[in-house]
């Protein structure tokens, strides 16, 4: 993994995050190949199926409009220190608003089961406190279990249910 290519790293004991940029995106968007060598990176994360490659795509449109606040709504790649595989994804969905966001997230089923995404997201809203977040919900299909776990182990509370279910945490 070359560390030292990446900008605005969060690390982990087990895990790397790091951000989409305006030029890594276009890079991952048209050169996978490229992107990988470059970061020193396989990726293994979700699917990249019309939908993740349309949402990837419209989103270098909007880094690109707005650079200044990216952090925000881009996507972090969870990265394995120990091979130095893409897991998956994270996200806070828009700038906060009164210092309340969204997370989002997204894991390869492969690697369900083993923490990864209760680590990666622990650190991410450590890591959003520290950039002025003071609350964050998030939510989650009924039948999702496995992701209404990854939020009560990070301490959020269920808030209201309205087709999914909504939870929060305040920072």
């Amino acid at each position: 993994m070359n560390k030292d290519k990446m900008t605005n790293v969060i690390e982990t004991e087990r895990l790397v995050l790091f951000p989409y940029t305006k030029e890594n995106l276009a890079m991952f968007n048209n050169d996978l190949a490229g992107f990988e060598k470059e970061f020193g990176v396989v990726y293994q994360g979700e699917e990249l199926d019309h939908l993740l490659t349309n949402f990837l795509k419209g989103l270098e449109k909007e880094i690109a409009a707005d650079e200044e606040n990216f952090l925000f709504f881009t996507e972090f790649l969870i990265v394995l220190k120990e091979n130095s595989h893409v897991i998956g994804s994270i996200d806070f969905k828009y700038v906060p608003r009164d210092g309340l966001t969204e997370v989002g997230y997204g894991l390869n089923e492969k690697y369900s089961g083993n923490g990864y995404m209760t680590e990666a997201l622990g650190a991410f809203l450590k890591w959003g406190k520290s950039l002025g977040v003071k609350a964050v919900q998030a939510d989650t299909l009924k039948d999702n279990l496995k992701s209404q776990n990854v939020l009560k182990r990070c301490g959020f509370s269920f808030l209201k249910e309205d087709g999914n279910l909504w939870w929060k945490k305040v920072l």
